[in-house]
């Protein structure tokens, strides 16, 4: 019995698992918990930029980059003693306190750079003044146009202002040389018809290049240009092509009956010769010794030397040429640099130094204009110098920022240089 029992209640247990597990489940629906708004985060501060890239200059502060050892090192020292003059660094009167930091370039373009780079952003300096040659020239430029300094460039590198805004040329170009030599030819001289006898270089053929625009431009004609080896010292052959062969045909003649003398009839009436004052002091001697005369002889400011009269100065005389700057010039200017540089260094001033001295004191003249306190404004206010008055004439810049000069014409008189205009 007791055994039924507990069978009984063994079955009813089964009935009840199996009806639970067989029941559906009751879903219970609850409404969603409340989540707490999230906590409002305050807006997030922009992190504190960097230092500016171009931190604020030091207006009373110039840079200079000069050629001050290698090759060049005496044109970079010239260079330097001029702007530090400008400076007023030797006038016990001067109040100004301007700073000048020069540094060295050793004629180098990755040397240049690496000094622009130093003036612009270590030290800050509102300008900079720098002696370059051709080859180094445009890497100044693009230099200084990444540094957004201005950069008055003494160079006679065509075309190095293109770079940027921040570009100045203070240089005599090739072709205001040429322009103005021309001119006088014509206008002064009574010439308009010209030939040319030049080195096969790369300078040579720059200067035919822009002379024979020059002489169409004014209303001239150019009858021939004759290039020689650029270390040619013997000119026969040139001369003669010059002449139109008319020295060979003069000696056929001197052979046969030496008492008759050949006149050479030559059909222009001045020569222009852009070379050293070694090379014209040869070609002119031998232009006199083949009769080649009556001619106006053309030249640049490579002739300016001075070496050019030491010896053969007779077979020079009347001929002309251009240049930036005459020691003996007529300008109440000029002859105030040349006294206060010979007392400062006992010894006379070269094109070097007076374009040197000029480009520093247009800066500082400028900067006197306590008005002008960023590059941005120092580079539009000489953007607006007009006929400054400077050792080397009357200077103003032009839309391109070339410095626009009158040059000095030089001429040969009696064995000395004398100007002329």
């Amino acid at each position: 019995m007791k055994s039924y029992k507990v069978i009984a209640k063994i079955i009813i247990l089964f009935l009840i698992i199996f009806i639970a597990c067989c029941a559906k489940p009751t879903i219970v629906v609850k409404e969603p918990v409340p989540v707490p708004p999230e906590e409002v985060k305050p807006p997030e501060v922009a992190p504190t930029p960097p230092a500016p890239l171009f931190p604020k200059v030091n207006r009373d502060t110039i840079g200079c980059v000069l050629p001050l050892s290698g090759p060049h090192a005496e044109l970079g020292s010239k260079a330097l003693d001029a702007i530090l003059l400008s400076a007023g660094m030797f006038d016990e009167k001067n109040k100004t306190l301007w700073k000048v930091v020069a540094q060295d370039s050793r004629g180098l373009p990755e040397e240049t750079k690496k000094a622009i780079e130093y003036l612009a952003y270590v030290e800050n300096v509102m300008a900079i003044v720098a002696v370059t040659g051709t080859s180094e020239a445009m890497d100044a430029a693009r230099e200084a146009s990444r540094w957004e300094v201005p950069l008055i460039l003494i160079t006679s590198k065509e075309g190095v202002t293109l770079a940027s805004e921040y570009i100045f040329q203070h240089f005599l170009t090739p072709t205001q040389q040429v322009r103005a030599i021309v001119k006088y030819a014509i206008n002064n001289l009574n010439c308009a018809i010209f030939s040319i006898l030049y080195p096969e270089d790369d300078y040579g053929e720059e200067m035919v290049k822009i002379f024979s625009e020059e002489v169409v431009r004014a209303g001239g004609k150019l009858e021939r240009a004759i290039p020689y080896g650029k270390d040619q010292t013997d000119f026969r052959e040139e001369i003669n092509k010059l002449t139109g062969n008319q020295i060979s045909l003069a000696r056929k003649t001197s052979a046969k009956k030496p008492e008759i003398k050949a006149k050479l009839t030559l059909d222009f009436e001045a020569l222009f010769i852009p070379d050293s004052y070694r090379r014209i002091r040869m070609i002119s001697s031998q232009l006199a010794f083949y009769d080649v005369k009556d001619i106006k002889i053309l030249g640049t400011s490579l002739w300016n030397s001075p070496y050019l009269l030491k010896k053969g100065a007779e077979y020079l005389e009347g001929a002309v040429f251009p240049d930036s700057f005459f020691i003996y010039s007529f300008y109440p200017e000029t002859n105030d640099f040349v006294d206060i540089y010979y007392t400062a260094y006992s010894r006379e001033p070269e094109n070097i130094e007076a374009l040197s001295y000029d480009t520093a004191r247009i800066i500082f003249s400028v900067l006197e204009n306590q008005g002008i306190q960023t590059r941005r404004e120092l580079v539009a206010a000489l953007m607006r110098l007009e006929n400054y008055r400077g050792a080397t004439g009357n200077i103003s810049f032009g839309p391109d920022r070339v410095a626009q000069k009158t040059p000095f014409i030089l001429r040969i008189k009696n064995g000395k240089l004398e100007q002329v205009k």
